[in-house]
């Protein structure tokens, strides 16, 4: 009989910071800090006065650029997933932008809108609504035309169509869309930030610079905790809002 998914999970992670902890303790906490270095760290770094401003400034900058680029990427990508001429509109620019790091466009965008929350917005907004778009445009392809064949002989209308077969379709997939954006938008944000020394990426920046790795490890370990509740969030609401949401997705 197997053991347990999550005692196996929690096995890989032990032995992980055994090895963490041995590496550390002979190479010493200017190269890898050990684990109880790191834990130590992370309580003063979360004492500190600095550190709730900067996460507020970071969470609040994201979530707006993330939330603009659900709004534009998804219509947009099913537009080009059901329209031929939209495709190929939008389709050669979404394949040029998409490869582009945030960090080759944060200087211009810098240049072009100062060093402020627009400027980070914007970065988010451009970063993660690409990925947005592939993935949704994909999904928009993927109907099945049996789906639709079967709407037509009962009569639907384009509207009914995609409000009862094309939307209930693609819903697992703009959960998967809004999983993949979040993940680029906080990227995106973190590298914003680090150029300009601002709020959270600031606080990355301004610890690579210390004689000890320990303060390091412990934001990014945070950003690690934040990332995987946030997805893990967003698991937990594709599940309640789509049952068959792990059977599309082979979850």
């Amino acid at each position: 009989m197997r053991p347990p998914r999550l005692l196996v999970n929690a096995a890989g992670v032990g032995l992980a910071l055994v090895g963490w902890q041995i590496l550390g303790s002979r190479l010493g906490d200017a190269l890898v800090a050990t684990p109880v270095q790191v834990a130590h760290a992370l309580v003063e770094t979360l004492a500190a006065g600095e550190f709730w401003p900067a996460l507020w400034s970071m969470g609040w900058q994201m979530l707006l650029g993330y939330a603009l680029a659900m709004g534009v990427g998804v219509p947009l990508g099913v537009a080009m997933g059901r329209s031929d001429r939209v495709l190929a509109v939008v389709k050669p620019w979404s394949q040029m932008f998409i490869v582009i790091s945030a960090a080759a466009i944060v200087p211009l965008f810098i240049i072009l809108m100062g060093r402020g929350p627009v400027m980070c917005v914007s970065i988010v907004f451009f970063v993660t609504v690409w990925y947005v778009v592939t993935t949704m445009t994909e999904a928009a392809r993927g109907v099945s035309p049996k789906l639709i064949n079967v709407a037509l002989s009962f009569g639907a209308s384009d509207f009914q169509r995609f409000r009862y077969v094309i939307l209930p379709a693609l819903h697992p997939f703009v959960l998967i869309a809004a999983r993949i954006g979040l993940i680029h938008a906080l990227r995106a944000m973190i590298t914003a930030e680090m150029f300009i020394s601002a709020g959270f990426g600031g606080l990355l920046n301004n610890a690579g610079l210390d004689l000890s790795t320990a303060p390091l490890f412990a934001l990014i370990v945070i950003l690690m905790t934040l990332s995987v509740a946030a997805t893990g969030l967003l698991r937990f609401v594709a599940d309640r809002s789509a049952p068959w949401y792990a059977s599309r997705t082979k979850a």
